[in-house]
């Protein structure tokens, strides 16, 4: 069963504060309750119109995934599980 999330409206003021006090569009999400996705969305569409102004606004980064610190030799232990569990077939 899908929820239905009430849509979180965020003034443009408020907005553009977040996007001043960020680095990572996560910041920004975090700060103005909406998605992640529409706030990356937002950030896009506020950041052309405004050039078209001659308004810049900051670059914003991606957050960094998390990684294992041996994230080759974990890729490593699950095809050796691969390989013996498909070795009979």
């Amino acid at each position: 069963m899908i929820e239905n999330k009430k849509r979180i409206h965020c003034s443009d003021e408020d907005f553009l504060t977040a996007v001043y006090s960020s680095k990572t569009y996560a910041e920004i999400a975090a700060k103005t309750g909406q998605k992640l996705t529409s706030t990356m969305t937002r950030y896009s569409k506020t950041k052309k119109m405004l050039a078209a102004k001659g308004v810049s606004l900051p670059e914003m980064q991606r957050k960094k995934p998390t990684r294992l610190a041996s994230s080759v030799e974990h890729m490593i232990e699950i095809v050796k599980k691969l390989k013996e569990h498909h070795k009979g077939e």
